[in-house]
């Protein structure tokens, strides 16, 4: 995601900010290293961890990194273009979907005979 909003719409990684959901008993420094590296998102850029809180229930799936939330500081107008892009992707194919369903409402309206045997 990182590499796309990099390329798309020319925005530096040392600009984005970044948050992290992680579990207590993770260390969040390390884990803030390891998206760092990975994004390229300075470690200075990253706001508060969200850390769920602990519960009774048996977890088995914990990722062990956490997540990760990037944010793209002033980006509204971005937005705007990617809601743009993919109104016109869903415009394309709406023509596609209209035409199947036709084809559905007339297989519909066939007669089939019905075995009415007891």
């Amino acid at each position: 995601m990182v590499h796309w909003i990099e390329k798309i719409f020319n925005i530096r990684r040392n600009t984005l900010k970044a948050r992290l959901n992680i579990y207590p008993q993770q260390n969040r420094e390390e884990i803030k290293r390891f998206w760092s590296d990975l994004t390229g998102i300075p470690i200075k850029n990253f706001g508060k961890s969200y850390v769920k809180p602990f519960s009774k229930g048996y977890k088995k799936n914990n990722l062990y990194y956490g997540t990760i939330r990037v944010e793209v500081p002033k980006s509204g107008d971005y937005i705007h273009r990617v809601y743009g892009w993919t109104q016109a992707v869903l415009e394309r194919e709406d023509v596609k979907v209209k035409n199947i369903e036709r084809r559905w409402v007339r297989l519909t309206k066939i007669n089939r005979p019905v075995n009415l045997e007891i």
